[in-house]
Parts: C-alpha cells; sequence; structure tokens
C-alpha cells in the first residue's frame, strides 16, 4: 500500500511538471489568436460643484468630455440623474442627452438644495463614469399675478407675474413647466381662483401648503391644482368630492360656472366660499376633515322650500355671509349663519326688513346687471329699473358679523353710455371712481356726482387690441390699489397675443397712469412698468399669495 501511494503521488507531480512547461508554447501558438484594446475611459470636466437656479428658469450645462480612444456615435450613454432617497438613489432622469438642457420643475418641485449625478456609460463595457454636484432650486413662482389664459387649439395654460426678492417676472405657460397632467385641450377656461382656504381638503399626498387653493374652472370641470408645483391628479375634480342632493344635478356633472372666494382681509378660518352652478349659490365647507365637499345651496328661504333662481353675482362679507339677488321676485336677500351653526337653516337666506332710505332692497323693477366687492367690508351693485328704464348704482357695506348689509348710497347712471354692451366693472376700493368697459372702450365715472362718463381708452388700450377683463386689484390683491386691464389682439397668434397692465389711479382726477414696480428706484437701478405682453387671451387674473 506505501509503495502505491507513493508510486501515484510521483505520477502526479510529473503530471503537474509536464503541464507547467508546456504553457509557455502553448501562449506562443496562440499568439495574435485575439485582439486587445484599450478600454475606452472617460474623464469628465466642466460641471461647476453647484448652481443655483430658480423654479421655472432654464439650466444648461455643456460638460467637456475626455476620452482616452475616441468618441464615437452612439458609444456612450448619457443620463442625468436627479438623487433621492436614504441611499440617495435615482429619484428621476432630468435628461438623456449629452448636454443639460431643461426647464428646472417637475420632479423638482420646490425650494432645495438636490443632487444630481451626470452619468456617462460605454455602451461595450458597461463601464460607467460619474460626476456629482450639487443644484440650489429657489421656488419665485410662489407669489405673483397668476392668469388663466386661452391658447391655440382651443387649449389654456397658466402664465404669471412672479414676486421674489420684490422682483417681477414673467413665466408663460406655467402648467407646461410644471409638466402638470391636468386636461386643458378642448376645454374652455372660465375662471381662476386662488385664496387662502383653511377647510380645504388635502389634496392626497402631503403639500407645502395644505391650507391654500388654486382653483381652475372650465366648461369641462371644477379643478385644483396644487399651489407649489402645479400638480393635478384625478380626484381633484370637484365632482368627485361633493355631497350634494340629486335633484340640483339631475344626473349631470357638477361643473361650477362660478365661485367666490375670500377677499384681501376677510378671515376665512370657518370658511366663506360659495360656488355657482345652474342658478343656485352652494355655501361650501370641508367639515371635520372630511375628505368629501359638503354643499347646500343657500337661496333657499327655508330649509324646505325649493331653491329661487339666483343672480350669478354675489357680495361676501365677514364669515360664512353673503348678498344674494332673488330673480324669481327681484330683491336683494342675504345669509349669515355666524350665530345659528351650519345647520341647513342657518345657511338659507333672508329678507330685509322694509327700509326704504337710499333704496329698497325689495324693488320689484329692479334687475341685477353686476354686484360685486369693494373691499372686504363694502360692495356695490348694478340695477336696471325696468319701470323707469334707468340704470342705478348701489352702495352697501356691513359693519360687523352678524348684521345684514347697510345702504350706502344710490344714484342713476348718467345718459352717454349704452349701458347694455359693458362686459366688465372695476370700483377702486378708495377714491369714488367705477371703470366700465366694452370690448372696444373703457369708461370712467365719478361716483360722487354722477355726472357724465369719460371715455380713458386711450391711457390703457394698446392699437387694434381688445379688452378682455377689468378688474380692481383691492379684491384678493393684498397691499395693492390698482386697476387692472387686460387685452388681447384679435388677429394675433393665439396663446401669445395678451397683455397685461396695471394702472394707478390718480386722486382728484381719476386719470390712469401705467404703474411701476417699485414706486421708486432701487439703489441699483432696479424699476420696470407694469406691463406685459406675449401672454394669450386673459380670461382672468387672481393673485397668489399662499401663507
Amino acid at each position: 500500500m506505501i509503495l502505491l501511494k507513493k508510486y501515484k503521488n510521483r505520477a502526479l507531480a510529473g503530471m503537474i511538471f509536464g503541464l507547467i512547461a508546456c504553457l509557455p508554447l502553448a501562449c506562443i501558438k496562440d499568439k495574435g489568436n485575439y485582439d486587445y484594446h484599450d478600454v475606452n475611459s472617460v474623464t469628465i470636466s466642466g460641471i461647476e460643484n453647484s448652481y443655483f437656479v430658480p423654479l421655472g428658469q432654464p439650466l444648461k450645462i455643456t460638460p467637456t468630455l475626455t476620452f482616452s480612444v475616441s468618441e464615437t456615435k452612439d458609444s456612450f450613454k448619457y443620463e442625468w440623474h436627479l438623487l433621492g432617497g436614504s441611499y440617495n438613489s435615482s429619484a428621476g432622469v432630468l435628461s438623456s442627452e449629452r448636454n443639460l438642457d431643461i426647464i428646472v420643475g417637475k420632479p423638482i418641485t420646490k425650494d432645495g438644495d438636490y443632487n444630481i449625478v451626470y452619468c456617462v456609460t460605454n455602451k461595450t463595457t458597461g463601464i460607467r463614469y460619474d460626476y456629482r454636484f450639487r443644484l440650489q432650486v429657489r421656488d419665485r413662482m410662489l407669489n405673483g399675478y397668476i392668469m388663466l389664459c386661452e391658447r391655440e387649439n382651443n387649449s389654456f395654460d397658466i402664465d404669471l407675474i412672479s414676486i421674489y426678492n420684490d422682483t417681477l417676472t414673467q413665466y408663460h405657460n406655467v402648467l407646461d413647466i410644471y409638466n402638470s397632467q391636468m386636461p386643458r385641450t378642448d376645454r374652455k377656461p372660465l375662471d381662476i381662483v386662488c385664496y387662502n382656504d383653511y377647510p380645504s381638503p388635502k389634496l392626497g399626498a402631503p403639500s407645502d401648503w395644505r391650507k391654500y387653493a388654486v382653483w381652475i374652472l372650465t366648461d369641462k370641470g371644477t379643478e385644483r391644482v396644487r399651489v407649489e408645483n402645479f400638480e393635478w391628479q384625478p380626484d381633484f375634480d370637484i365632482s368627485g368630492l361633493s355631497v350634494i342632493p340629486e335633484k340640483y344635478l339631475q344626473g349631470e356633472k357638477l361643473i361650477a360656472e362660478k365661485m367666490s372666494a375670500p377677499v384681501a382681509g376677510l378671515s376665512t378660518t370657518a370658511g366663506v366660499n360659495y360656488i355657482y352652478y345652474k342658478g343656485n349659490w352652494f355655501w361650501y365647507n370641508w367639515p371635520g376633515g372630511r375628505s368629501y365637499l359638503y354643499l347646500f345651496p343657500v337661496n333657499a328661504a327655508s330649509p324646505t322650500s325649493e331653491p329661487y333662481k339666483t343672480s350669478p353675482y354675489i357680495f361676501t362679507y365677514a364669515t360664512r355671509a353673503a348678498l344674494f339677488f332673488n330673480e324669481d321676485a327681484n330683491r336683494f336677500e342675504w345669509q349669515n349663519s355666524n350665530s345659528s351653526g351650519n345647520s341647513s337653516a342657518a345657511l338659507c337666506t333672508k329678507r330685509f326688513s322694509a327700509d326704504n332710505e337710499y333704496f329698497n332692497w325689495e324693488n320689484p323693477d329692479y334687475r341685477l346687471i353686476y354686484m360685486d366687492n369693494r373691499d372686504y367690508v363694502s360692495g356695490f351693485a348694478v340695477v336696471k329699473n325696468v319701470s323707469s328704464g334707468k340704470y342705478e348704482f348701489l352702495q352697501m357695506m356691513v359693519q360687523g358679523l352678524n348684521q345684514s348689509p347697510k345702504k350706502l348710497g344710490q344714484a342713476e347712471f348718467p345718459a352717454g353710455l349704452d349701458m347694455e354692451s359693458v362686459k366688465f366693472y372695476a370700483y377702486h376700493n378708495s377714491l369714488p371712481y367705477l371703470f366700465c368697459a366694452t370690448e372696444d372702450r373703457l369708461y370712467r365715472i365719478n361716483t360722487t356726482v354722477m355726472q357724465q362718463w369719460d371715455d380713458v381708452t386711450s391711457s390703457v388700450l394698446t392699437s387694434g387690441h381688445k379688452i378682455s377683463k377689468v378688474k380692481s386689484s383691492a379684491i384678493r390683491f393684498a397691499g395693492s390699489n390698482r386697476i387692472i386691464v387686460a387685452t388681447y389682439d384679435p388677429s394675433g397668434q393665439a396663446g401669445i397675443n395678451g397683455q397685461l397692465a396695471l394702472y394707478n389711479v390718480q386722486d382728484g382726477t381719476g386719470d390712469l397712469t401705467l404703474a411701476k414696480h417699485p414706486s421708486s428706484p432701487t439703489p441699483d437701478g432696479y424699476q420696470i412698468d407694469m406691463k406685459w405682453t406675449g401672454f394669450g387671451k386673459i380670461i382672468n387674473v387672481d393673485y397668489k399669495e399662499p401663507k
């Protein structure tokens, strides 16, 4: 056995020695059978360690790539990754191009410091070369004048004049910038409303601005988008959240024709929000943190009576209170639920007492032409007296939470203007000047004397333009006291044929002068005219200022 073991060991050793001896020969014989190439490596330079870019602004980076061999077409893959999460994994690809050329937006949606990695991958070897840098993003689009604008092909978008560090910047097609998924084609835009809405429901995922609402009204739906990134989801449509008796819907989808939101300075902690739908004003609230919308028609005399047809115009005041016009009975009625809670009885409207000072709340000859807030405690109305055939200007105000509106004055409009052609009214909140606009003309009247109409069209209208909106900036425009005029060129290219301008009103004369921002130049000389072009046709403008 021992001899056999020794023999086997010697044999094994001989075999190993023989194999080793043959290796050099095998290499020599195989020389030239394989091609060997240097790995085409990449050195990345020309990228800063950190970039500062506002949301909605372009970011362009052209890196310098040095290849150890050469760069051939389609030999490398390029990706710019946004890093996120606990492991700094990819949270989205910003671009798949060699150079970065983007508008900073989704998935980057708010202020913050972000990590970006630029990846260059050799498609043959799979070896990846990275360069990491920081991106500091600041949201310059959170506050400012926000406009709902028509675009080409029966569509719409949002344009914005942002206020950031007391500087004004114009942004065009904001929904596109943020890659918002809100449906926009084959829809007629009706209105945009922005306000602090404390009882507003949570919009799904957490938001930095849970108590602020941006509503977009169209003929196909009543939508909301997030204030900080304009995100839209299908369940943001109001019809999927509302609790409303079927008799008011009649099998149709709830689509708000108008919304009344709080004016600047008005407390909204208990909700003072109204929706107009097919002759009904609905008071709405989000009770007890629930996820549905409670709606009740307030244009009814009692909980059991059928609602009367109301005018689409409203004067809101105090908390959960408003003035309506009953079109069935041709009279004003008021609603205030502060003292009675949120029951349906408390939300119904009430008739005024027989007080004929200045004007009669229940004049059966009145037909309401227009009504609105002047500020958060006073309002005005334009009515036609069918008996006399004349138009009257009514003013009212509220002095306490649980009080009905008080009459401030009444006057007849002077002759000289076809009131039927007037489309827009704007009443300055501190000076006695009412501005009335047709599509082609802008008129001013001193409501103190009501003697004559003054044509001030030349102060605001660009040649070839028509007026699409006139309003007072005092309503929901905190700290502002101007008249806003939006115009458009009907022969211009849709989507970029609109114009917005803000005007100061001269005390004593009512003259309009183009406003400047800031009112005096800054030390570095910054001051601009508050007039911008390149918008779509502006349907309405509101002020976005989440707090």
